[in-house]
């Protein structure tokens, strides 16, 4: 489940027998029914505990890049698709049309393209609720961007609460106290939030003080003319300034970035399984998968940033480049023995150091519409390779 799998479970269990052998064919592969037997007895826990595991030790041994002195984090939620079944619609709920959906969340952390917490459940549990469960792997000094889909007024105080600051998007129609700022062509101005009758029992449902509370609504105006409008918890103007948000809300793309790499480049749709456990399987282990694929990337950035410091422009290392290298050898690193393993880490280090593309700054392009980039994966017409 950790191999990255994309195939048929026939061949990919071939693959991984063949890998743990040392062989080009494998002389004996565990069957279908045995992976699906053996499967029933390890918990998708497991997945979300080694992932904290392997961040944890990552970044004690890695310095965190910094952007004014916050950690960057982006939260933002999705779907997933799902086999059709009726333990999968009756768990996470019946589509009036189309496959059956999960709610899907994560909190990403944008420096070190990694994904800190991944939230799986139902289509009737929102966004809001799994973004608290984010909450629990932030802190202070973690500065988390949201979309226009997460500023309510519990929401907002339950970060001051946290001390944990926040930047997000604020539609024009939906947040009423940002209404006169939107008018008034200032860069930026502080706002006291009084909570209605709702917001204060939404905030006690939270174990939340109702009280006023202050934020601050700062004006973007993007290249196309577009004008958009953040509320954050930094008060301070010195500290930063209003000139620094457009930069800022622009790190959140790397989440959007982050679900297309997780649904195209790893295919984390494709499911092995139709049971609720095999699909919160999948899910967590793709994420793990292509968190350790990131922590090698961001070493072998290191390499290619000496490599070419010479040249004109910045390099930066294939992601695509890197899951593809992790295919089978990421099993080999975690049955090697450890001198084994050091070498073949090292190995694909100065590998993927190579694997580069120019950055080149200030490049746009239009954007497709999801929609039409999602190919689907029918149980029935499962990959080969």
């Amino acid at each position: 489940m950790l191999n990255l799998r994309k195939g048929s479970t026939e061949q990919e269990l071939a693959g991984f027998f063949a890998t743990l052998q040392e062989e080009p064919v494998a002389t004996a592969v565990a069957s279908r029914s045995a992976f699906s037997k053996a499967r029933k007895g390890l918990s998708e826990k497991a997945f979300s505990h080694l992932n904290r595991l392997a961040i944890d030790t990552f970044q004690r041994g890695w310095a965190t890049p910094l952007w004014h002195g916050f950690r960057l984090l982006a939260v933002d939620g999705t779907t997933f698709r799902l086999p059709t079944g009726e333990a999968l619609a009756r768990t996470f709920g019946e589509q009036p049309s189309g496959p059956t959906l999960a709610r899907g969340s994560v909190l990403y952390d944008i420096c070190h393209d990694l994904v800190l917490d991944t939230q799986v459940a139902a289509t009737c549990v929102g966004e809001h609720e799994l973004a608290i469960e984010h909450l629990a792997v932030a802190g202070p000094g973690d500065l988390l961007l949201y979309d226009r889909g997460y500023p309510a007024f519990w929401f907002i105080a339950l970060h001051l609460a946290r001390g944990i600051d926040f930047c997000m998007r604020l539609s024009r129609s939906s947040f009423a106290p940002a209404n006169a700022f939107w008018e008034s062509g200032e860069s930026s101005t502080i706002v006291t939030l009084r909570p209605s009758a709702d917001q204060r029992h939404a905030c006690r449902n939270q174990g939340l003080a109702p009280e006023p509370i202050r934020i601050r609504l700062v004006r973007v105006r993007l290249k196309g003319g577009e004008t958009e409008v953040l509320a954050t918890s930094i008060l301070e103007e010195q500290r930063l300034p209003a000139r620094l948000f457009g930069q800022l809300y622009h790190h959140r793309w790397a989440v959007e970035e982050s679900y297309k790499r997780q649904k195209r480049w790893a295919e984390i749709e494709n499911l092995s399984g139709r049971s609720v456990l095999a699909v919160r399987q999948d899910i967590h282990a793709k994420i793990l998968a292509m968190n350790l694929a990131a922590m090698v990337r961001n070493v072998a950035q290191l390499l290619a940033t000496r490599r070419f410091a010479h040249r004109k422009l910045a390099y930066q290392v294939r992601g695509c480049s890197t899951l593809s290298a992790m295919k089978n050898n990421l099993v080999r690193l975690l049955i090697a023995e450890p001198i084994d393993r050091q070498r073949l880490l090292e190995a694909l280090i100065r590998q993927l150091s190579s694997a580069v593309d120019a950055v080149r700054p200030n490049r746009s392009f239009p954007r497709n519409k999801p929609g039409k980039l999602k190919p689907g994966f029918h149980p029935a017409y499962k990959r080969t390779a």
